[in-house]
């Protein structure tokens, strides 16, 4: 499914899928890097997918407030990851379905 993410959203403008080597291991999450990060997540589950964030910086956690400094490379790409469903169930359709979302979400404004 990774790979079909990758291929579904190859050349969507500002999108990135962080690499996965594949052959090596097994993903449990498809992230990718988006423009307007805010916009696009809640277009995204106002249309009924579930993106999320799952890596959160940790300098920013407060289980390590105490070594907090600023990282504002982290920070600054924090700011435009979004975690796409990922699961046993999705089927390649869901995938492509996701990626369309993405595209009217990034392109129009609209996810629907």
């Amino acid at each position: 499914m990774w790979r079909t993410y990758r291929d579904a959203l190859a050349g969507l403008p500002g999108v990135e899928v962080v690499d996965v080597d594949v052959d090596r291991s097994v993903p449990h999450l498809c992230i990718v890097t988006v423009p307007d990060h805010d916009r696009v997540w809640a277009q995204m589950r106002r249309s009924g997918i579930g993106v999320g964030v799952h890596h959160p910086p940790n300098h920013l956690q407060p289980a390590f407030a105490r070594w907090a400094r600023p990282l504002p490379a982290t920070e600054r790409l924090a700011q435009q990851l979004l975690t796409l469903p990922f699961h046993q169930h999705l089927t390649e359709d869901d995938v492509h379905r996701t990626a369309d979302a993405l595209r009217r979400a990034l392109t129009t404004g609209d996810s629907r």
